[in-house]
């Protein structure tokens, strides 16, 4: 199995809309300093177009689109019939939304808080609050069943046939986290077409975008969806990686001082789950920036799987934090942002593993 999606289908989806792209030659050849998204912002008018370069030109580039040399040329795809597809890529600008919105039917899915969204909203968007998604009080890492979740999908009138933005409160590292668990639980019930919005909220504002004064009220139906376990590990897969009966391993999503805390003797503390490594994925929020090449982020991907020997090629990786936010995070970035395959998440990470009696063992450190 190729660690790269079949032309990095995990990036982007394409939506139909009147708007043509840039005119451009049919042809482009590699210049130095040239990347694919330096190349697909140039000439098609997208910083997110640049898989549809890299689909176009594979047998050229190969598997990596890190790898492009000076002198390649690449086959520009600069139009699809009269209707020309405008890229939507999985963590779109606010200002990409805002244009996408007068093209094309999107679905607004705004999971902060009910006092936040009283202060304001995108127009059109649907509230429905992050406490809703998870479990109950006092076992917060608990994701609802598949008809529970249905119940919560239905209620907000969300469709699996329409493109469904995800709106949180900023870019820090927890909010980004709630919408990329948000983001799995719709990806795991048939929503196929979902972005996060890159800075949240905030983003919106600081770009000086439109704002309505409340959400708009949700058309119900009853949801009947079912759970695909395709980017899951359950509490018998974290069993058979940590004893090596699966091959994969376990990561660590939280910042480092939780993995390898200290009791107040001295010892080290049991903090998680047994033969995980410590992989903070704090450590990649800035790779993927509206100024950073895709390239770059797929790179700093590649390489933070690297440095703990998680050859995602090999077994499953298999992500997990303290309730599950920071390794839905991490799970994001891998497997929606860098396309790798064998990228999964223990939602319940090491809340649900000790609840469910599991036992905690000492982070280990080099």
């Amino acid at each position: 199995m190729s660690f790269f999606r079949s032309a990095l289908l995990g990036l982007s989806f394409l939506v139909y809309a009147a708007t043509p792209m840039l005119a451009c030659s049919p042809t482009y050849i590699v210049k130095s300093g040239d990347t694919l998204s330096g190349i697909a912002r140039s000439e098609l008018g997208s910083f997110f177009a640049y898989q549809s370069i890299f689909g176009a030109n594979r047998e050229i580039i190969g598997d990596d689109p890190n790898l492009i040399q000076i002198g390649m040329e690449f086959v520009l795809p600069c139009g699809v019939s009269a209707a020309n597809p405008v890229n939507w890529a999985v963590l779109p600008s606010a200002q990409a939304i805002a244009t996408l919105q007068n093209v094309t039917d999107i679905q607004i899915l705004d999971i902060r808080s009910e006092k936040a969204v009283a202060e304001g909203v995108i127009p059109g968007a649907i509230s429905v609050p992050y406490k809703i998604w998870r479990g109950p009080r006092g076992n917060r890492s608990e994701i609802p069943s598949i008809e529970k979740l249905s119940q919560i999908i239905g209620d907000a009138g969300l469709r699996n046939d329409k493109p469904v933005v995800i709106v949180h409160t900023k870019p820090t590292v927890m909010d980004k986290g709630r919408a990329a668990l948000v983001y799995w639980m719709l990806k795991s019930t048939g929503f196929d077409t979902i972005a996060i919005l890159q800075d949240g909220y905030e983003g919106w504002i600081d770009a000086g975008l439109p704002v309505a004064v409340t959400p708009v009220t949700p058309e119900p139906y009853e949801a009947e969806l079912l759970f695909s376990p395709a980017w899951r590990a359950d509490k018998v897969d974290v069993y058979g990686v940590a004893t090596s009966q699966i091959a994969g391993f376990l990561l660590d999503a939280r910042p480092a001082k939780m993995f390898s805390k200290v009791d107040d003797d001295g010892n080290p503390a049991l903090t998680t789950l047994p033969r995980a490594q410590s992989a903070p994925v704090l450590s990649l929020m800035d790779s993927f920036g509206p100024d950073v090449p895709i390239e770059t982020g797929v790179a700093a991907v590649t390489a933070h799987l690297e440095s703990h020997n998680a050859d995602w090629r090999m077994g499953d990786v298999v992500m997990f934090c303290q309730t599950g936010e920071l390794s839905a995070l991490s799970w994001f970035y891998a497997s929606e942002l860098a396309g790798m395959d064998n990228i999964l998440l223990y939602p319940e990470s090491v809340a649900g593993w000790a609840n469910d009696g599991g036992k905690l063992f000492a982070g280990e450190t080099e």
